[in-house]
């Protein structure tokens, strides 16, 4: 999109929609080039509400790829089980999220914390992004959990086109503009 308008505003910092695509589209090519092809391409999201969850959403939609948003609220075994439920075999964090892996048994999960420098370089040089598949409206785009009410969460599939009618109806509902902002 070569849209200049702001369309994220955090802690004193904005982005462009063209900067928040070409950041997706950057994080989209280092996911697949650092995903192994034998697995699913599912990438597990352990963020807060931050400019990097909203990237990670796009990437995943840019990018032809699962994202699936793990429970910040988990602790331990259960969180474990999420994320391989999840089948995730990369998992974005941010610092205030690490501490939740502690003693975590994450063998065949790379782990990325999305303000180290090695996930900086990555994004950096990313080559232009060629999408991992070609999606249609009935793909996943994440996997979400349910709260666990009723016994452990499950993981949802969220379709790209329920992003799509879901951003539609919001839009309607709560009247917004392109002068408005993330």
């Amino acid at each position: 999109m070569q849209d200049d308008a702001v369309a994220v505003r955090y802690a004193g910092r904005t982005w462009t929609w063209r900067e928040h695509l070409a950041e997706a589209a950057a994080e989209a090519s280092a996911m697949i080039r650092q995903a192994d092809p034998a697995r699913p391409l599912h990438v597990g999201v352990l963020l807060g509400n931050i400019p990097a969850m909203l990237r990670s959403m796009a990437a995943a939609a840019l990018g032809g790829y699962v994202l699936c948003g793990i429970n910040t609220t988990r602790r331990g075994d259960g969180l474990l089980a999420d994320i391989r439920r999840s089948d995730c075999q990369l998992l974005l964090i941010d610092p205030d999220h690490r501490p939740l892996l502690d003693g975590l048994d994450l063998s065949g999960i790379t782990v990325i914390d999305v303000t180290s420098q090695t996930y900086l370089d990555a994004v950096g040089a990313a080559a232009p992004l060629v999408p991992h598949r070609e999606v249609v409206a009935a793909d996943p785009l994440m996997l979400i959990f349910t709260s666990g009410t009723s016994g452990n969460p499950k993981a949802v599939p969220f379709a790209h086109v329920m992003a799509v009618l879901s951003g539609s109806s919001l839009v309607l509902q709560l009247d917004v503009t392109p002068a408005d902002v993330c």
